[in-house]
């Protein structure tokens, strides 16, 4: 019997071997299916588990991720103080005949890396030194000011209304109903801050400095973290391919890899577009408001600057507290300033924006506020930010698997195509459209006749009836 069992066949060895491949595959995608199933239904079940242990990996990541992310942005300044410096290496090269060595150009590599760091740290600290202070400014000024602001909205009010309320105006400007707001506004404030009395608020400055210095900890690790990442990147990216193909087979590494480089297309066409995009419109709108003349202009246009990074709503978000800061202080400027805001967005959308993004994402507008109010209900305003890329990035990966399994079935990979499918001709393996588009066409065709026959017959008679009459004169 054992004889017997060890010269039966099993029943796959009788199958071809693309066969046995073929089943071998789908077993493997079953399981790696239900195992993303399981992962999906684990992470909704148990979201706010998965939400705290996420927090706690970006604790501790926080400096690295960090570090990577002012490599990724300072990567083109870097390249370009290299390209300079190799510049100036070849002209030398060329009156001297001497060329730069292996050790001269690691040291290029690491002045220019420390260099396109120091850049974008100089740029934020004189950033933010120039709008804190105004900022700082403006807050106390509106504070100690906060009942005369109102008053003169309330008697801007009162003078578009042509003085029709003013004994409701006069008495609300009376009561004490708007000192009450103010006190409530104060409460709810320490009541978000969790700040009752001197001792917590103490508590709570001293947890907000602890914050602060373990931030600035973060960032100085981030620095040596971007700066050694610059410096080796090119080795960096060789064992991560060089760790894509020894981990996978090579026609899936080939995918990987390109899928990757697309990524890296993707979101550097993005965010770097969408930085250098807000700072022009940040720009454009600081002179507007100096030769507008409108308050506080670099607080404005700071806030609209910066909140013009987030796609869709950033615009909004950073006009709702202009424009409130704006009105409060001169009621008409206010609108004015709403209305500057309105057309200041449309160039935006319309020029700017389309001339430095193009079509980066490639996505729809419907999927871009998908994944907007995804991203920002799941990482805030992180989320905002990468959300569209994301989605762009999700959406070229279902593309390129869709249109490898439908080219497997000898059918095109254009999308249009399918538009006026009716059914696949199995014999032919064609598609065949819809009988009744020929009909649609004849009928936008007849419509299209009928109206031009109706505009020549009214230019007939409008030429008819400017023509002098002949037969008339000739009577006459």
């Amino acid at each position: 019997m054992s004889e017997e069992r060890k010269t039966r066949k099993h029943p796959m060895d009788y199958l071809p071997k693309e066969e046995v491949a073929r089943y071998h595959v789908i077993a493997i995608s079953a399981v790696l299916s239900a195992m993303l199933i399981i992962i999906f239904y684990f992470c909704v079940e148990r979201y706010e588990g998965l939400k705290v242990a996420l927090d706690d990996i970006n604790k501790v990541l926080q400096p690295v991720l960090m570090g990577f992310a002012m490599a990724y942005l300072m990567n083109p300044i870097m390249k370009f103080i290299e390209s300079k410096v190799y510049g100036i290496g070849d002209y030398i090269e060329k009156k001297t005949g001497y060329a730069f060595g292996e050790k001269v150009k690691k040291a290029v590599r690491t002045i220019a890396s420390i260099l396109a760091v120091a850049i974008l740290i100089a740029v934020v600290v004189a950033f933010l030194s120039m709008v804190i202070p105004q900022f700082v400014k403006t807050i106390n000024e509106l504070v100690r000011n906060i009942h005369a602001k109102v008053g003169g909205v309330l008697d801007w009010v009162d003078e578009i209304t042509g003085y029709r309320f003013k004994d409701e105006l006069v008495a609300a400007r009376k009561s004490q109903n708007i000192d009450k707001a103010i006190d409530k506004g104060i409460e709810m404030g320490r009541r978000y801050l969790n700040v009752e009395n001197n001792n917590q608020l103490v508590s709570f400055l001293t947890a907000l400095g602890v914050n602060v210095g373990h931030f600035f900890v973060n960032l100085v690790i981030g620095i040596f973290v971007a700066v050694y990442t610059l410096g080796s990147k090119e080795k960096l990216k060789a064992v991560f391919k060089k760790s894509i193909y020894a981990l996978f087979p090579q026609k899936a590494a080939n995918e990987v890899v390109i899928t990757v480089r697309k990524a890296n297309e993707i979101f550097y066409g993005f965010i770097i577009g969408k930085i250098i995009d807000s700072i022009i419109i940040g720009i454009l709108c600081y002179f507007a408001m100096l030769l507008f003349g409108f308050p506080y202009a670099l607080v404005c246009s700071a806030i609209i600057g910066v909140t013009n990074v987030i796609p869709v709503f950033g615009p909004y978000i950073g006009a709702v507290p202009t424009v409130a800061l704006i009105f409060v202080t001169n009621p008409m400027q206010g609108i004015y300033y709403l209305l500057f805001v309105l057309v200041l967005q449309q160039i935006d959308g319309n020029v700017i924006g389309p001339k430095i993004l193009g079509d980066s994402t490639g996505i729809s507008p419907f999927l871009v506020l998908v994944a907007i109010v995804v991203g920002g209900g799941m990482f805030g305003v992180i989320g905002m930010l990468l959300g569209v890329p994301t989605m762009a990035l999700m959406v070229y990966i279902v593309g390129r698997i869709f249109n490898h399994l439908i080219k497997g079935r000898g059918l095109p990979t254009g999308t249009m195509r399918y538009e006026n499918l009716d059914y696949v001709d199995l014999g032919g393996n064609t598609i065949v459209e819809k009988k009744d588009k020929q009909k649609v066409s004849q009928t936008k065709s007849l419509v299209a006749k009928i109206c031009s026959r109706l505009f020549s017959f009214g230019k007939k008679e409008q030429s008819d009836a400017s023509k002098p009459d002949t037969k008339d004169t000739t009577k006459q």
